[in-house]
């Protein structure tokens, strides 16, 4: 199976390194206007280039990794390249329906990870378009768990799933920041509060995981009668830290919508 990268950005080039990895992948084309930031992605099996034809042309899986901003323009310059493929879009926004109309005969499936790719844990929910077989499904989730883990969602959910999986890793890096600054202000070193901040975050992430625990439960079990932890939990709730998550992935949600909704301005 020969893949092509096309746009290696800060997932692209996640997705490439782990895909290379795959056993039944014996080439993958990897594309980027400026090559020379990922020549040292280039091996036996890797192959790095700035002409998005050329990878179409020789691979048969596409995964498209571009900015929806960048989308009509790639998926013009590939149109004619594509019938009979599979075509993994990973780009924000951009529906299936689009997607098939700009590549006609090409078998779409729209995805969407997020950076933690980097290190083979992301969470990529991914929707199925229209003709695709058995064997494009097996290559689809082979492809994605590569990088992670995954789950088929409906396409209606895929802007809610970028805002709050996608945007997920930059919501989550302000709380760390944030409960990394509170250890300083209370006179911790900022070494020993990192550490703590990190393994506290992921250690709870698996508890709820394997335990299969509600996040209230969590809550409750270690809130005690006038304890620290309600003493903390009030000034968080009376800060709208609940209500200010709960806006941030609606905001993305409706950005998502809006940019869907300039690429149609642009493909008419």
């Amino acid at each position: 199976m020969i893949i092509a990268v096309i746009g290696a950005g800060k997932i692209g080039e996640a997705v490439a390194r782990r895909v290379s990895e795959l056993s039944d992948v014996t080439k993958v084309f990897v594309t980027k206007r400026n090559v020379s930031t990922i020549e040292h992605l280039r091996s036996g099996k890797t192959h790095v280039t700035r002409i998005n034809k050329d990878a179409a042309r020789d691979s048969s899986v596409i995964i498209l990794a571009v900015k929806a901003a960048d989308a009509k323009g790639v998926l013009e310059e590939i149109a004619d390249l594509v019938e009979g493929k599979l075509v993994i879009s990973l780009m924000a926004a951009i529906s299936i329906r689009k997607i098939q109309s700009s590549l006609p005969g090409a078998k779409v499936v729209r995805a969407m990870p997020n950076i933690a790719a980097t290190v083979g844990e992301a969470i990529t929910a991914y929707s199925l378009g229209d003709g695709l077989t058995k064997e494009d499904i097996r290559v689809t989730q082979s492809v994605l768990g590569s990088f992670g883990e995954y789950l088929e969602v409906p396409e209606n959910l895929m802007d809610a799933v970028t805002a709050l999986s996608g945007s997920g890793p930059a919501y989550i890096a302000i709380l760390i920041e944030a409960m990394v600054s509170a250890g300083l202000k209370v006179g911790m070193p900022r070494d020993i509060a990192s550490k703590l901040v990190i393994k506290t975050l992921t250690g709870t992430a698996n508890l709820l995981d394997r335990v299969k625990m509600h996040p209230a439960e969590l809550r409750d079990a270690v809130t005690t009668p006038a304890g620290t932890t309600i003493a903390g939990i009030y000034e968080l709730e009376k800060g709208s830290v609940r209500t200010s998550i709960m806006n941030a992935v609606d905001a993305a949600t409706r950005q998502a919508k809006e940019v869907a909704g300039r690429f149609d301005e642009e493909h008419h």
